[in-house]
């Protein structure tokens, strides 16, 4: 169903009937967002960083400086 077929059915809904419908889809959109589908609760997960990376980041200088 197209956003305009969608904007159809919902236009002759009542002011009240249109705020239910906002409060469940903003739920739905809770739900997809729930970070648990994502991540095992208690693990660990790495996180990088530039910090004691400065090899790495004087290679990339290199690299843009040799493009130009």
């Amino acid at each position: 169903m197209s956003l305009t077929e969608i904007t159809r059915e919902i236009k002759p809904l009542s002011r009240l009937e249109k705020l239910q419908l906002i409060e469940k889809i903003s739920k739905m959109l809770q739900e997809e967002d729930d970070p648990g589908k994502y991540f095992t609760p208690g693990a660990e997960y790495p996180v990088f960083t530039p910090f004691n990376e400065e090899k790495a980041a004087a290679q990339l200088q290199q690299f843009l400086e040799e493009q130009q």
